[in-house]
């Protein structure tokens, strides 16, 4: 099989970090400045499409085109969703070339990402330690070359054309590299792959008159808001954004803050000492600041012409295999506290600002809790929407081989109520919070800090009970952690494959400094560069928080916990497959929830239920279970 390996440097008047590559791809004013490939080892060949026209077209792509006909190529591109799209509107329409299915694509930034690897070219190449390395100035270029100028002209100069053109090859000659240094996906995630660029291509509806009249409301309240700040302070304050501006102003009025955090709001409102305008401008500063408003702003420049969102998807964003959000960022949409969140949206759209408040009062805290219902079925569709129940702590036990929690599970006993009596004076809540939270070896005082933030307020007492109840109830779980991390080391230190429970550890047989996790699914966990300094274990990743990719260590409850994520995921995806070969066509996935777009009268949540949660082989025994609903707008079921 050939490889093509192919990157675009392209301009337009859009704004792609706020419209994503889809908004940006097919915006008229999209256009490709040059485009670089190479086939196999072959040197790399640049065409600069402002010399397109002094040569037939078909002399110009003649290579091109038999490349993409040819059943025996494949596409080679980092972020390839980027190259698809810019293939479909700027070359497919423009210039009359085949179209390629996806399964034509490949991504090297799929790759990178399931081997827990910087995510952009230039990170990844450095991570690796490659020969060929990405320019360095690329973002300089990009901003000259891809944007319009202040005159809202193109910058033509010939200099930096040609070196935009000479850093387009090298980023075919890093990217090249970097496919040959790491492996294929596995076969089954290759198909997830396309799946996930399938999902990313088809999006999902948005009530775009909603989303306008939500934006419209923001703007008139968030200047009612900034007017009541005025006469709260006698003018001192305009608003609330100047963060240091207000600490100063409760300074003076003799109330000093350490920060706007939650806790530290509630714990100044609660202690009774502040006077009835300081608590007032906390609140409506607490209402201004509300990031969730800012999603519909996201929505607004992200949502295509034909009314959908797309390319909200990011596959592999967790080393685990998880996914991630990208734009409008639909894994942490606010929970809210409306129930009928399509009555409220309903009386947005045809109410003005004073019936809204006269009715919800808290208009930011409602706009807040509608985000969920912007996402709706297109015309003569439903969603519907399940969530798997409790999937991690299912996994976990049958991993584990906990056989009675297995089966409390399987049968429908509220295991949550036997954890609490367990602990002994404890609700069914904290024995919730047990089950789910201290299957990866979460101490007491994280425990303790874990149940405050879902509002639950124990003291460390009561806490040490819980984690000791749980380890005690379930004595294969911390067995496992330790069986996991001797394995781990066992592996880095011998170079031999080390079996432990239903995983294998091992390092590459390539010798690339990988140390693989076969999974029950024949997918592999990677951890880059790992060492075993003194008693701890130290791999390379890219951190969860700060994006950078850095050393970290890692120990029993974190290894099974990555085990278990990524089995749990396996499973989903599993299950998206199948979903999707019944007709059950995925348009979202966030967290353990999976949203399907069905035509009216097709299906049943019933049937969508069973699909999800038969298990492949390599689970058979996993207690899965799910629920689920179906409606014209999403919600939290």
């Amino acid at each position: 099989m050939r490889k093509v390996h192919l990157d675009f440097e392209s301009r337009s008047r859009v704004n792609i970090w706020n419209s994503g590559a889809y908004v940006y791809a097919s915006d008229v004013s999209t256009e490709i400045v040059c485009l670089a490939y190479a086939v196999d080892n072959a040197p790399v060949r640049v065409i600069r499409f402002a010399d397109i026209g002094e040569y037939p077209l078909e002399d110009t792509f003649k290579e091109l085109r038999e490349l993409a006909i040819a059943e025996d190529t494949l596409f080679y591109a980092h972020n390839a969703l980027f190259e698809q799209l810019i293939w479909k509107f700027c070359i497919i329409m423009k210039f009359d070339m085949p179209r390629m299915p996806i399964n034509k694509w490949r991504c090297t930034a799929a790759k990178a990402l399931s081997h827990g690897l910087p995510k952009s070219l230039k990170d990844v190449a450095k991570a690796m330690g490659l020969k060929q390395q990405k320019e360095t100035r690329g973002s300089y270029l990009i901003q000259k070359l891809s944007k319009p100028q202040k005159d809202g002209t193109w910058n033509e100069d010939p200099t930096l054309m040609r070196e935009f053109e000479d850093y387009c090859a090298q980023d075919v000659e890093t990217e090249r590299e970097l496919d040959h240094m790491l492996p294929e996906l596995h076969p089954t995630e290759q198909y997830v792959w396309f799946l996930d660029q399938l999902i990313n291509q088809r999006g999902i509806a948005v009530d775009t008159q909603a989303v306008d009249k939500v934006l419209t409301i923001i703007d008139e309240e968030t200047a009612v808001l900034k007017q009541k700040i005025f006469e709260l302070t006698d003018g001192k304050l305009d608003g609330v954004s100047r963060r240091l501006a207000v600490l100063e102003y409760f300074a003076k009025k003799g109330h000093r803050l350490a920060d706007f955090t939650k806790a530290t709001v509630e714990a100044a409102v609660k202690s009774g000492a502040l006077p009835p305008d300081l608590v007032a401008i906390l609140r409506i500063r607490q209402q201004l600041g509300m990031t969730s408003t800012a999603k519909y702003k996201a929505l607004k420049a992200a949502t295509c012409s034909d009314g959908r969102l797309r390319d909200t998807l990011l596959f592999h964003s967790a080393s685990t295999g998880r996914w991630g959000g990208k734009l409008v960022q639909v894994h942490n949409l606010p929970l809210g506290n409306i129930k009928d969140t399509a009555g409220a949206i309903e009386l947005i759209k045809n109410a003005d600002l004073d019936t809204i408040k006269l009715m919800y009062g808290n208009v930011m805290g409602l706009l807040s809790s509608c985000v969920r219902g912007m996402f709706v079925a297109s015309e003569g569709h439903d969603l519907i929407v399940s969530d798997y129940s409790a999937i991690e702590a299912r996994v976990l036990m049958w991993f584990c081989g906990q056989e009675d929690a297995v089966k409390m599970f399987a049968e429908g006993i509220d295991i949550y109520v036997q954890m609490a009596e367990r602990i002994g004076g404890a609700t069914r809540q904290l024995g919730k919070q047990a089950v789910l939270g201290c299957g990866y070896g979460m101490g007491k005082v994280k425990f303790q800090a874990t149940c405050q933030s879902y509002g639950i307020v124990i003291d460390e007492t009561l806490a040490e009970k819980a984690v000791t109840a749980y380890r005690t109830t379930f004595k294969n779980v911390p067995k496992m952690w330790y069986a996991q991390e001797r394995a781990m080391k066992a592996a880095i230190e011998t170079k031999k494959a080390i079996k432990c429970g239903a995983v294998v550890w091992a390092m590459d047989a390539r010798g690339r400094d990988f140390l693989y996790c076969t999974l029950p699914s024949g997918r592999r966990l990677a951890y880059h560069h790992p060492r075993v300094e003194g008693r701890d274990i130290k791999y390379h990743t890219t951190d969860s928080m700060t994006k950078k990719y850095m050393k970290k260590d890692t120990y029993g409850g974190k290894i099974i916990e990555n085990i278990i994520q990524a089995i749990a995921r396996d499973i989903m995806a599993a299950a998206m497959l199948r979903a999707e070969k019944a007709g059950y066509k995925t348009v979202l996935t966030v967290h353990d929830e999976l949203v399907a777009e069905v035509p009216e009268g097709f299906g049943s949540v019933e049937d969508f239920n069973n699909i999800i949660t038969r298990l492949p082989k390599w689970a058979d025994g996993c207690p899965i279970g799910a629920e689920g609903w179906r409606g014209k707008r999403y919600k939290k079921g």
